[in-house]
């Protein structure tokens, strides 16, 4: 399923950027440049791509820290010895008696 999404949506690109390959004149501060319409989408889609990943780079670093920890934590855990089944219960408590 997943590839047959992934050819649909390369499709729906290419006929996008066929129909949309104008040029136009693009400026940001003193740089000028000269592109096509798909071309400068495809850039701002690329770029926004980056700057979500970049944006999730702490959180995921972060939660595989903390996921590492817990490993070791129960890594440890399991190397205590088992308590043995021979060792019997502790007696239950009894209630104090009362005076009559």
């Amino acid at each position: 399923m997943r590839n047959v999404l992934l050819t649909v949506s390369v499709v729906l690109a290419a006929v996008f950027m066929l129909q949309n390959f104008h040029s136009i004149e693009l400026s940001f501060v003193v740089w000028r440049i000269q592109t096509s319409v798909a071309m400068a989408l495809l850039w701002a889609v690329a770029l926004g791509g980056l700057i979500g990943v970049l944006a999730m780079l702490p959180w995921t670093l972060r939660t595989r820290r903390e996921a590492r920890q817990v490993r070791h934590q129960l890594d440890a855990a399991a190397a205590l010895p088992k308590p043995s089944s021979t060792t019997p219960p502790p007696p239950p408590r009894q209630p104090p008696e009362t005076p009559q």
